[in-house]
């Protein structure tokens, strides 16, 4: 589901049975392993310091969707027409 290096958002920063390391709802992570056990996601912002191996429940995360930020940008870009410039260059003599 998710790779190492991919930026996650959190959508669920409840508290569960354990303590977590201060997790933000809408906040940005990054991927950097996996608990072998359950899954879970280690990231480099934040540590789970109750968690036996500092990863969090992967369903607390989605992935970051770059794709609505690129369909606004290229609605916003004006699309400008296309001129054809003219150059008028002069000869001229140089001295020696």
């Amino acid at each position: 589901m998710f790779k190492i290096g991919e930026t996650v958002v959190c959508i669920d920063a409840r508290r569960r049975w354990y303590k977590l390391g201060r997790l933000k709802k809408n906040e940005m992570y990054t991927v950097v392993g996996f608990n072998p056990y359950d899954d879970g996601l280690i990231l480099k912002e934040i540590k789970s310091p109750r968690s036996g191996c500092k990863a969090y429940a992967a369903d607390r995360f989605r992935k970051v969707d770059y794709a609505f930020a690129d369909k606004i940008l290229s609605d916003l870009q004006l699309k400008l027409p296309k001129r054809k410039i003219k150059f008028n260059f002069k000869k001229r003599r140089f001295h020696r």
